[in-house]
């Protein structure tokens, strides 16, 4: 007997058959994830993804069973590699530099292509879709309550709570991202957002 075997650890071959596996999953993600984000989750077929990998539709089965458990991977993956929010907030800052911090955040988290992908695949697909724009939401927050905590805190006020909410969707949408499930705050917010701008404050009802 071997001293691999004698002590219990894996032997060459099976390191080899499993460095195989691992590479072969990560084909199939990768493939999965380029027609599920061209396709949306609904047009996509098992028997594309098997064609863009270059494998077939009984070896996609093999390692995923079924096309929700493929695209639930794929999903994973892209909010696994999405970049946390990066919001150097630290110090005396006035609005407008908080709200241009924010701003770059945004604008750099809609050049990281997991984000791109993620948010292609969520814009074509309605499988799923409230549990990973929940996910959205939180990849969202610190930027929201950046926000929100710097609104608050301003010289010039205004007493309407949702400008953070819609500073944030003007800056995703500016930026072709999803909104999330943020409540809408109407266009109120808006005047008064723009009418701190100016440093100004809505009048009194």
């Amino acid at each position: 007997m071997s001293v691999a075997a004698s002590s219990g650890s894996p032997s060459k071959t099976a390191l080899r058959w499993e460095g195989a596996r691992a590479l072969s999953r990560r084909w199939m993600l990768d493939a999965a994830g380029t027609v599920f984000a061209e396709e949306g989750f609904e047009n996509a077929t098992m028997k594309r993804i098997a064609e863009v990998c270059g494998v077939t539709k009984v070896t996609i089965y093999a390692h995923y069973r079924d096309k929700a458990r493929l695209y639930r991977a794929v999903m994973d993956g892209h909010l696994a590699s999405i970049p946390d929010a990066r919001l150097d907030a630290h110090g005396a800052m006035d609005l407008g530099d908080v709200l241009m911090r924010i701003s770059d955040g945004i604008e750099r988290l809609a050049a990281d292509p997991a984000c791109q992908a993620f948010c292609r695949t969520l814009s074509r697909s309605d499988h799923a879709r409230d549990v990973y724009m929940e996910h959205w939401n939180t990849k969202l927050e610190p930027y929201l309550d950046l926000a929100t905590r710097a609104m608050a805190s301003a010289p010039v006020r205004s007493s309407h709570p949702g400008d953070s909410e819609k500073f944030l969707r003007l800056i995703l949408t500016e930026h072709g991202l999803p909104h999330g499930a943020m409540p809408v705050s109407g266009s109120e917010a808006t005047v008064a957002l723009f009418m701190r701008a100016y440093g100004m404050t809505l009048p009194e009802a």
